[in-house]
């Protein structure tokens, strides 16, 4: 019966793609400065890494941890060096955010249980 009820859910969903990680909508809310549309992708609660300083924040808090960051560095450009699939075992991508000369180095770590959550973000070195 299990066997039927999986392929039943995969006839009426669809198999998970890469395409369903939120990559453009996270892309976006970094170049707005989002902190709570950025944070409405993590999990509850979520790690968040920002110039070696790591936390486990519910997500009130790191909307307010990042929103010091984009504070500190407003404006920045945001691309993508890597993007990761669901078909991966670790999902992670690695991005640049950059701000002026200034050059910020950001990973984001997807859930591997929780699907196209955001499970910690990393922002610096």
């Amino acid at each position: 019966m299990a066997v039927v009820l999986f392929y039943f859910h995969l006839l009426l969903l669809g198999t998970p793609t890469g395409a369903d990680l939120p990559y453009p909508e996270i892309s976006n809310a970094f170049e707005k400065n989002d902190a709570s549309r950025v944070i409405s992708f993590c999990e509850n609660p979520v790690l968040l890494i920002v110039d070696n300083v790591e936390g486990i924040y519910n997500q009130a808090q790191a909307t307010m941890v990042l929103m010091d960051f984009f504070n500190k560095h407003p404006n920045g450009a945001f691309n993508y060096q890597f993007q990761g699939k669901e078909a991966d075992e670790d999902i992670y991508s690695a991005a640049i955010y950059a701000q002026g000369a200034q050059k910020i180095n950001i990973g984001i770590y997807f859930s591997s249980e929780a699907p196209n959550k955001i499970q910690s973000i990393k922002l610096g070195d």
